[in-house]
């Protein structure tokens, strides 16, 4: 039988073990910042180059604080399905970025010689202040964004009221949500409306399996109702979203939400603001190396 003081002391060092380990993680995060300027296209609106822009901006405040990246390096290598880099945009990178603090952008011309002859250029200049952390292992997760059931509709191009799917696969067990940013809101797709209690902070997934989040052909959850995702645009010229595809190995806890709503005879998703939803994932990202959040740009148009 334990005595008394020594039940005390195993609590005590457990209290302190689990108070030092809080510090050595909070010490991997650290604060950075960064700057960036693109030049903006003929095939760029503003807003594609603000969105470029920061994204290089973000990727200069990971390097400034791990350092760049090259192929040669052993310690980015993909090993049973663990990845040890992570991709903003194209580019690998050594950190993941936790949070913004900070973002101002500045636009200025610059004259430069064209087949027209001398025209002003517009410049857009990111300068961004944030948390990072050096990337450690996470699952290589694969996802691709379709308008029909199959991997042959792969695409990030919509039409209004096109229907959605998402595939996805992961090489180990884990929890998956869906959310769709919409200007300033932002809707959660997946887990689906009705289904039960366990399952409403993130649906479980098994490793090395197929899922096609939408369809009701491939509902992996039965006694769950699928719901059906159509993408809508009430504007007459082309409507931007962003996709975000949530994971973990271990469960996390969803944000707040209100409650479903009716809008013109359609069922509105439990949503929340931008805002929230983006201090919800820099949360998730500061307390656990194995939570992830993809972002994925679609398009939707009128049919013409």
């Amino acid at each position: 039988m334990l005595k008394r003081s020594y039940i005390i002391n195993i609590s005590i060092l457990i209290i302190i073990l689990i108070y030092i380990n809080s510090i050595v993680i909070a010490q991997k995060i650290v604060s950075t910042s960064g700057e960036a300027q693109v030049r903006m296209e003929r095939n760029m609106t503003e807003d594609d180059t603000r969105e470029l822009a920061e994204q290089q901006a973000i990727i200069n405040a990971i390097e400034n604080a791990f350092g760049t990246y090259t192929e040669q390096q052993t310690d980015m290598t993909i090993k049973d399905g663990m990845t040890s880099f992570n991709i903003i945009g194209t580019t690998k990178v050594k950190g993941d970025w936790i949070e913004t603090t900070d973002i101002n952008f500045k636009e200025n011309f610059k004259k430069e010689k064209t087949d027209n002859g001398i025209v002003n250029i517009k410049y857009i200049t990111c300068e961004v202040s944030g948390k990072a952390r050096k990337s450690r292992p996470k699952a290589n997760i694969e996802y691709e964004i379709l308008n029909q059931p199959s991997l042959y509709s792969r695409t990030r191009s919509f039409y209004h009221e096109e229907q959605l799917y998402v595939y996805f696969k992961s090489p180990v067990n884990g929890y998956a949500s869906i959310f769709l940013e919409d200007d300033d809101a932002v809707y959660r797709l997946l887990p689906y409306v009705n289904m039960r209690d366990e399952f409403q902070s993130g649906v479980p997934v098994k490793r090395d399996t197929d899922y096609v989040f939408f369809s009701t052909n491939d509902n992996s959850y039965p006694g769950n109702p699928v719901d059906e995702q159509l993408l809508l645009s009430l504007k007459e010229d082309v409507e931007y979203n962003f996709i975000y595809i949530v994971f973990s190995e271990d469960e996390f806890v969803k944000p707040m939400l209100d409650d479903i709503s009716m809008q013109k005879g359609r069922i509105i998703p439990k949503q929340l603001t931008n805002s929230k939803f983006q201090q919800w994932l820099a949360r998730n990202r500061s307390v656990s190396e194995k939570f992830q959040d993809i972002r994925i740009k679609v398009s939707i148009e009128q049919k013409k």
